[in-house]
């Protein structure tokens, strides 16, 4: 047996069968195949709506169905030509006179039937009169003798699959709905040879001279531009070896029709059958004459000699050279890569032994190629015109005539991607006129903007292209052009650190399911106005960011920051982040900057080939980084932060921001860490300053030459390092100390809730430690929230005292009063101090307010707004409430005895942050949740009030047993 028989019987029936209907649509009807092959189509109401039965007797009485199929081409007269590209082949030639062997059958997987397409005479001096194709030097093939052994092969392949197939049961079978795929010889046009030299070079080798299929003369494999682009010419052998030789798909017409698609849909595709042809097309041939059926098969006779197609990958190369659509394929092809292919590793031996094969695959066409995906590609024209649009941010970045096309092949991945990944629709049914009202971006933007209609999507369509895999539309339109123009493209250009982490997300476009880096902006901050302050790189390199996480310990010799640089990602992984992280030690009593400073280790790094979740220190870069992103941006455009009497606004992240300077010429901004630095007038005291600022389409990028960041100090640090609030903080954090009071007291409840329930903070160890920074407590309510403490300074703790307020000692010595003779407290004394306890704890609870609030003392006028409290009012679990008034220059809170009590100016605006970390700190590697807060002393020794029945006298919430027992019931159970 020879070789070219036993590789060609090996492959011709390899018959590839996909599906794209979708599954709603499918479950809309039942079909029932006959034995005879025919289809009953039912829908929902059970009604007969199509019966196509199969004729019992040949309609062409020259095709007899004792004889076989060769037997009744020769028969037929005219199919001569195909009859000689049988011939060519012995193992081909076998088959169809229905002459294989048990071996051929036991080693080849041999099929003894075939359903034949058959183009007949006519058919061929069509093809040879106009066909693409050229022989090995060039000239154009126009007889038969031209042909090469492998042109033979490829035609020869597109006219039948194995098995007796009617017409009706092309679309019918368990793998295929609507359509086969038929495939030349095994083999993809961009398929790469890998030489194993110890290297990573990939060399290319011509073909052994010697192979017994004429395939090319040499491997036409390059890279252009820094992309790996493969070539392969469809249908003739001599510009590529190893070609992909196409395939074709074969469509029914009143199969898809029955489903929902229309004949001008079709026609749209060109899968549209004429009238008379049996209703299926093959590629660029329809069936004239169909099931006329044989010995070993059925003969379906054809109009057109089936030529192979290419797939999007092959067209997409030849596109790259055009001038129509060349500047998008050229962006598509960035996202092409090499991926080692086992299946074809096995051929390498017909080019030099021991090479591997590697294809050229595109990562975005990967995320949509499990059904037929469509990709609408934008002509050079409307491309040209958009790049260069007076509203396009690349515009801000230098674009323009002369250098379009530069720096159009110069933009980052991560701009990029999110553009034109959209161009890449799962499903050919995604682009048909008939369904172009749901031609949407993810964001839900129509994909073609300022084309509203099927109309007038038919009028920008300028090109269809089958492929076999698929198909392409090219649209006088930029698809997807919003993503381009949106507000975060200029970040992403200007800031490649800030840049790669609002991408991160996007990162793995081969990834067809995975989990975000972090929060999806780009679709949060859509149609919104902001303003995002960008930290530079150069601001992140020299200057980085303060790792919140190695200060938590209070050893300065573990203090850290992190320099930030862009880095490439050069490997697949999971959750990367193309920015490299490298840490140096921080004391702010030196000046900042990684051009003087000692690194660490290289172990204290952390490159964009790392897992951010599972690497050494990737989860430190991953918050480093989405906590910039979420502290530098406002939700307000800019024009209403500048020439305004207001200095303090809020992040995304509840991060409070203080505008220090805020006017038409000059921004300079600061977060809690340089507040601190300053005022400590440490000598890393800087403040974030302007730098340039770009206009976005929804919002505007301020780019300052250093990032801010949120102060290091929690609630406790700052309530016990402030003379003013001391015995505010004492009588807090007595609170957790009391564990014996509050089990004798409240002994029935958890020993969760005598610690969350009973306290203001957080115990830092035990069962249902919370961990913050070494040896303070966070505390206990409001997690993740902004928050205001409204603090009593030490003159009106000691009025509210005075005023009968108790303390942990005052309830501990009335509880060691009133026990009895057997040590037992009785149960009306147990309700008294329980009472006490309550309105210890209340007290202090009432202080803390939802949201954070500024005395603002410029701010002429402001707004009364009301506020919720952590006091909890148990009888019907309300919380209670104040009044806040913002102006005039002062900052007033109105509480339960209807009076406003004002905030002393320098003991205002005060931040703190109490960030939870996922263990001791000592070991933390991330924050868990983190509250801003602000905090302001009260002015006049005065104190908030939370229950009006108290005012001027706090016993009386204990001083009967009824008293205690209603009070207890309202405020503690």
């Amino acid at each position: 047996m020879n070789t070219i028989y036993k590789h060609t019987i090996r492959r011709i029936f390899g018959c590839v069968l996909l599906s794209t209907l979708p599954l709603g649509v499918m479950a809309q009807n039942v079909r029932v195949i006959k034995r005879d092959g025919t289809i009953k189509m039912y829908d929902g109401s059970k009604q007969n709506i199509k019966v196509t039965p199969v004729p019992t007797v040949n309609t062409n009485d020259k095709v007899k169905t004792g004889s076989t199929l060769y037997d009744n081409l020769q028969a037929l007269g005219n199919y001569t030509t195909y009859l000689r590209l049988i011939d060519s082949f012995g193992g081909i030639q076998r088959a169809f006179k229905n002459e294989v062997t048990d071996d051929e059958r036991k080693y080849n997987g041999s099929i003894d039937t075939l359903t034949v397409f058959a183009p007949n005479d006519e058919a061929f001096a069509r093809f040879f009169a106009h066909n693409a194709w050229t022989d090995e030097q060039g000239n154009a093939i126009s007889s038969y003798e031209q042909l090469s052994d492998g042109q033979k092969l490829s035609l020869i392949y597109m006219s039948y699959i194995p098995g007796f197939v009617t017409a009706n049961s092309l679309h019918v079978s368990e793998s295929a709905r609507g359509y086969h795929r038929l495939y030349s010889y095994d083999r993809q046009f961009n398929l790469v040879p890998y030489k194993h030299t110890g290297g990573t070079d990939i060399n290319t080798f011509s073909p052994n001279s010697n192979s017994y299929i004429d395939y090319a003369k040499e491997l036409n494999q390059h890279i252009v531009d820094g992309v790996w682009i493969g070539y392969g010419t469809i249908g003739n052998n001599t510009d590529g070896a190893f070609a992909y030789s196409g395939g074709t798909m074969i469509w029914n017409d009143d199969y898809w029709q029955y489903n929902g698609l229309s004949h001008d849909d079709l026609a749209f595709i060109g899968a549209a059958a004429p009238e008379g042809s049996g209703h299926i097309t093959i590629g660029n041939a329809h069936i004239t004459q169909p099931n006329q059926r044989c010995k070993n098969g059925y003969l379906h006779l054809v109009d057109e000699v089936v030529v192979p197609q290419p797939n999007l990958m092959y067209t997409l190369t030849q596109a790259r050279f055009g001038d129509k659509y060349s500047l998008a394929s050229s962006l598509i092809q960035r996202f092409n890569y090499l991926k080692y292919d086992s299946d074809y590793t096995g051929y390498s031996a017909l080019i030099n032994d021991g090479d591997s094969a590697m294809t050229v695959r595109n990562s975005l066409l990967d995320r949509v190629a499990i059904k037929t995906p469509a990709i609408i590609l934008p002509t050079d024209e409307a491309l040209k015109a958009f790049i260069l649009a007076s509203d396009n941010p690349l515009g801000q970045c230098g674009i323009n005539q002369d250098n379009y096309y530069t720096m159009l092949m110069s933009l980052p991945r991560e701009v990029l991607q999110p553009f034109v990944k959209e161009w890449f629709r799962t499903s050919f049914t995604d682009v048909l006129p008939s369904r172009y009202s749901n031609m949407r971006s993810a964001k839900g933007h129509q994909l073609l903007a300022g084309v509203t209609t099927p109309e007038a999507y038919k009028l920008a369509v300028q090109q269809v292209i089958p492929a076999v895999d698929g198909i392409i539309v090219v649209v006088d339109a930029v698809p997807n052009a919003e993503e381009l123009r949106n507000e975060l493209t200029f970040v992403k250009l200007a800031g490649q650190v800030a840049g790669a982490a609002l991408t991160a997300n996007d990162r793995y476009e081969g990834e067809r399911r995975t989990s975000p880096f972090s929060t999806d902006y780009q679709r949060e901050m859509h149609n919104k106005s902001f303003t995002m302050f960008v930290p530079t790189d150069e601001g992140l390199e020299q200057y980085g960011l303060v790792d919140p996480i190695s200060m938590a310990s209070n050893n300065r010799v573990s203090w850290r920051y992190w320099s930030l640089t862009p880095d490439s990602i050069s490997s697949n992984g999971t959750r990367q982040i193309a920015v490299a992280a490298r840490a140096y030690r921080y004391d702010y009593k030196e000046v900042r900057n990684t051009e003087t400073d000692r690194p660490l280790s290289a172990t204290y790094s952390s490159y964009a080939n790392e897992n951010c979740a599972t690497g050494n220190y990737g989860p430190i870069k991953r918050q480093l980084l989405t906590d910039m992103l979420d502290q530098h941006i406002v939700l307000q455009d800019v024009n209403s932060l500048l020439n305004t009497q207001r200095h303090w606004y809020l992040s995304r992240s509840g991060m409070p921001i203080y505008m220090k300077e805020h006017t038409n010429t000059n921004i300079v901004v600061n977060g809690g860490m340089q507040i601190d630095l300053n005022e400590r007038d440490a000598a890393d005291k800087h403040d974030c300053n302007l730098q340039f600022v770009g206009q976005n389409s929804t919002g505007t990028s301020v780019f300052i030459d250093r990032p801010m960041q949120p102060t290091t100090q929690n609630v406790y640090q700052r309530l016990q390092s402030n003379d003013d609030f001391g015995m505010f903080f004492d009588c807090a954090a007595a609170l957790n100390g009391a564990y014996d009071l509050k089990n004798q007291l409240f002994d029935i409840e958890t020993s969760e809730a005598l610690n969350r329930k009973y306290t203001i903070f957080a115990d830092f160890s035990g069962s249902y430690a919370r961990y913050g920074n070494a040896n303070t407590m966070l505390v206990n309510f409001f997690h993740n929230f902004n928050y205001t403490i409204f603090v009593p300074t030490n003159e009106g703790m000691q009025k509210a005292v005075e005023a009968g307020l108790p303390t942990i000692e005052s309830i501990e010595q009335f509880v060691e009063e009133s026990l009895d003779d057997n040590g037992q407290l009785p149960d009306d004394k147990r309700e008294q101090a329980q009472a006490r306890y309550l309105t210890l704890l209340n007290f202090l609870k009432y202080h803390f307010c939802d949201k954070s609030y500024f005395l603002e003392p410029d701010l002429e006028s402001g707004d009364i707004e009301q506020t919720t409290t952590a006091c909890i009012d148990a009888s019907n679990q309300q919380a209670l409430t104040a009044d806040i008034n913002s102006g005039n220059g002062m900052l007033m809170v109105r509480d339960a005895s209807n009076r406003y009590k004002a905030v002393k100016p320098d003991l205002a605006n005060i931040i703190a942050r109490d960030a939870e970390f996922n263990d001791h700190p000592t070991r933390a590697r991330y924050i868990r949740s983190a509250s801003n807060v602000v905090l302001h002393g009260i002015d006049n020794a005065d104190y908030l009030l939370f229950d009006n029945t108290l005012n001027g006298d706090f016993t009386r919430a204990w001083r009967t047993p009824s008293a205690a027992r209603k009070f207890v019931k309202k405020y503690g159970k």
